[in-house]
């Protein structure tokens, strides 16, 4: 069983500080999706996979709101919560090197804000397949693309990665950001006559979710100079394979190499890699064979893999207010492809919802919709309160936001705890967390907030 052979862990340590216009002082892992918060959804897919425990790793000042939160949702995981200080820089690697004492296994990392709907089977087959150090899996871009955000208009440039892989074999090759080069992208000749072929994408997303082995953290524990794992680690590692190791043959920690070579240095990841006596008669004897020279692997102690999520699936990494937006806006018509009829419900059965006008709605615990509204295409977050003679249409009215009569929202998000008063017309607005919008406001392409260096510009 998978729940045997692999650990969970689920990062959710992260500020979300591309999130700024929807968190206030928000955990970014409880943002509304839906009738759920964010980090429902890696849990979910983690128990629709038969995991039963997980390690969750989350910041000191919220970990009680964060704990409080999922106690309220359906779950059967079991969860294992790890609190680091919220005052530390703490990246990706260093909350792995925190919990190393726990990881006794291989394991499979996810980020908080997966949104997906994709089976991780395929990953996990490939990461055991060719026994390799490291798996990724990618999702599809442009999910976001037919969204308009809220607010002053401005031209979204999304983040892109170059990752290069082998056709063939599917080994992972190179990754970067495109913002680490200018307009020249140089590739090391030796990496092209290594493996004779190499495909480069510009429009495949990391969905952050990856399959390692068990030594990664061993050497994260020696090696604390790397805090990140999709910045620094994962560069690092996936160079590496394509690195000559000294001699003939390198032994495992704990044991002798077949030829006696010298053991590398605790500093060196090839002392971490290093195959067993048992593991390289059986890499002699295969008769499989995936690279240009004799050798299996091309040798190569470290292999990284990457696994390309089917087109028609669903991945969405929701950490700009952009892809918030998106996936927010097309919930309940993707819903469906997440979950099996009526196992979970886009409306909770603790919401009050006397609205006889609805259409594609999700609506969290709590939420007071009222009678004489009109209410479409749009979610309506935990306790919130919409009164009398509203037309909602195309917009996000997050947790304990409150509408007042006769108001005419389209294509907004309204923060957690804003006020909308009453005649209020509203149209591509953002409006921020605990905002007052006076009575009778009529705007449009607005981000009002009451955050400290925005202020609201009206031009006559």
């Amino acid at each position: 069983m998978v729940t045997q052979e692999f650990q969970a862990i689920i990062l959710a340590a992260g500020q979300g500080t591309r999130l700024p216009e929807v968190l206030a002082d928000s955990p970014k892992c409880l943002l509304p999706i839906g009738p759920y918060p964010l980090i429902w959804y890696p849990l979910n897919m983690l128990q629709q996979h038969n995991f039963q425990e997980v390690i969750i790793v989350v910041l000191e000042s919220e970990r009680t709101e964060i704990q409080q939160t999922l106690e309220r949702a359906p779950l059967k995981i079991k969860m294992d919560f790890v609190a680091i200080d919220s005052d530390s820089d703490f990246g990706t690697a260093d909350s792995l090197r925190l919990i190393h004492d726990k990881i006794k296994s291989d394991f499979l990392v996810l980020s908080c804000d997966i949104v997906s709907n994709v089976s991780l089977f395929p990953l996990i087959n490939k990461f055991r397949q060719h026994d390799a150090a490291m798996a990724a899996l990618l999702f599809k871009s442009g999910f976001e693309s037919d969204v308009t955000l809220p607010g002053p208009k401005t031209k979204h440039k999304p983040e892109r990665d170059l990752i290069g892989i082998h056709p063939e074999s599917d080994r992972l090759l190179f990754l970067a950001s495109t913002s680490d080069f200018e307009e020249v992208m140089s590739v090391n000749a030796h990496l092209l006559r290594k493996n004779g072929k190499m495909t480069i994408f510009s429009r495949l997303v990391d969905s952050h979710i990856y399959v390692m082995k068990k030594w990664i953290i061993d050497f994260l524990l020696k090696k604390e100079n790397f805090s990140t794992l999709k910045g620094e680690f994962l560069p690092y590692i996936i160079k590496k394979q394509m690195s000559k190791k000294s001699g003939s043959s390198v032994a495992a920690p704990d044991m002798h190499s077949e030829v006696g070579v010298n053991l590398k240095s605790e500093n060196d990841i090839f002392h971490y890699a290093a195959n067993s006596q048992l593991e390289q008669r059986i890499q002699k004897a295969t008769l499989f064979n995936d690279s240009r020279v004799k050798e299996p692997y091309n040798g190569d102690l470290i292999r990284c893999y990457a696994v390309i999520a089917p087109k028609d699936s669903i991945g969405v990494r929701v950490n700009t207010t952009l892809s918030f937006f998106a996936i927010n806006r097309k919930i309940s018509n993707v819903w469906s492809q997440f979950f099996k009829e009526q196992e979970h419900a886009l409306i909770s059965s603790h919401a009050v919802i006397n609205s006889t006008q609805t259409k594609e709605i999700s609506v969290g615990d709590s939420a007071k919709l009222s009678e004489k509204t009109s209410l479409n295409f749009s979610v309506f977050g935990a306790n919130c309160t919409i009164n009398p003679k509203n037309i909602i249409n195309k917009s996000i009215i997050m947790t304990s936001a409150i509408i007042e009569e006769g108001c005419n929202i389209e294509n907004c998000i309204v923060g957690s705890r804003a006020v909308v008063k009453r005649g209020s017309v509203l149209k591509n607005c953002l409006i921020g967390p605990s905002y007052a919008v006076e009575e009778g406001t009529k705007k449009e392409n607005q981000h009002l907030t009451n955050a400290d260096g925005f202020m609201e510009i009206d031009i006559q």
